[in-house]
């Protein structure tokens, strides 16, 4: 064997190793993220893990039935979804997304920040095989891309309740773990709550007048009173909260459906605010909630893409 075939035979391992190595460097090599505004940078260090908790189920009544929700804060109104982009190769012969895999959602906004309510409208960013995981991690890259005719957007009019918590935190009583997303190219912690409707639907709770501050004196004891729930896949987890004024004579969950409240003759005050609360248990049964198409169709097994595939 000569100098020369010995030197290309030693070499090439090395250097085919070299190339891999670089590709892989070059696909995760992102820009630092631009600085954020003030707003939105203290909305973001509030989602650090130092704030990290666990979210109580709350104990509610519908139509006799105990109901169980986590409650994710109250959101602005009028309650507007923000929107969510997931980038995917494109669709199968079913209309399902190609995941890119390993991908993660990229969010237009996050809790404290306008705009924000917990509920997204999901776009799909089609890419072909033009990127790679993670590679998009913010809207502005998005809309490069998009410029140069490298991606495509597609909107299936679906809306989803994906809650932006603290990195860490965990649900009560239930296994699920957090899911990882991006925020303006930083890392944001959500559960996975399915899809949702939008709009608005009545929660029930009660008080025995008003605190100095003109708060409502909310009776503890009484569980919150709804008249929908999840079904058919689609599910109610935005509420609009009205406080039913009670007398001192009313013993706490007397009432356990909204016929009852209507029927009870207590003053019900105008809607207070908007929160979202998605019901995950009724009958100490969980509720069979499908996850968003983010989570029912994401393939994590491989932090690399499989073959491409085109729109």
């Amino acid at each position: 064997m000569s100098v020369v075939a010995r030197c290309v035979r030693l070499t090439a391992p090395l250097f085919f190793a070299a190339t891999l190595l670089a590709q892989k460097q070059q696909a995760v090599a992102v820009a630092v993220p631009p600085s954020l505004p003030a707003e939105a940078q203290a909305a973001y260090d509030e989602l650090g893990p130092q704030y990290a908790h666990e979210f109580e189920q709350i104990a509610g009544w519908f139509r006799d039935h105990p109901v169980q929700y986590f409650d994710f804060g109250e959101i602005r109104q009028p309650a507007a979804a923000g929107r969510v982009l997931w980038p995917v190769h494109g669709f199968d012969a079913s209309g399902n997304p190609v995941a890119i895999r390993g991908q993660r959602p990229i969010f237009s906004t996050i809790p404290g920040v306008a705009g924000y309510a917990g509920v997204w409208r999901l776009v799909y960013v089609v890419t072909a095989d033009h990127v790679q995981p993670n590679q998009l991690r913010d809207e502005a890259s998005v809309d490069a891309l998009a410029r140069r005719h490298r991606v495509s957007f597609y909107d299936p009019n679906i809306f989803v309740n994906l809650p932006i918590v603290p990195r860490g935190s965990s649900l009560a009583h239930d296994s699920t773990s957090a899911m990882m997303g991006w925020y303006a190219g930083r890392d944001v912690s959500f559960f996975d709550f399915g899809t949702v409707t939008l709009a608005p639907v009545n929660m029930w709770r009660f008080a025995r007048g008003q605190d100095v501050s003109g708060a409502p004196n909310v009776v503890r004891e009484q569980n919150s009173v709804v008249d929908s729930i999840p079904a058919a896949g689609t599910y109610p987890d935005l509420w609009q909260i009205q406080f039913v004024q009670v007398d001192s004579a009313y013993a706490p969950n007397t009432l356990k459906n909204a016929a009852a409240v209507r029927a009870s003759g207590f003053i019900v005050d105008a809607v207070t605010s908007i929160r979202n609360l998605p019901i995950t248990t009724i009958d100490g049964t969980r509720l069979p909630r499908v996850a968003s198409p983010v989570s029912q169709f994401a393939d994590l097994r491989s932090p690399f893409p499989p073959a491409p595939t085109r729109p």
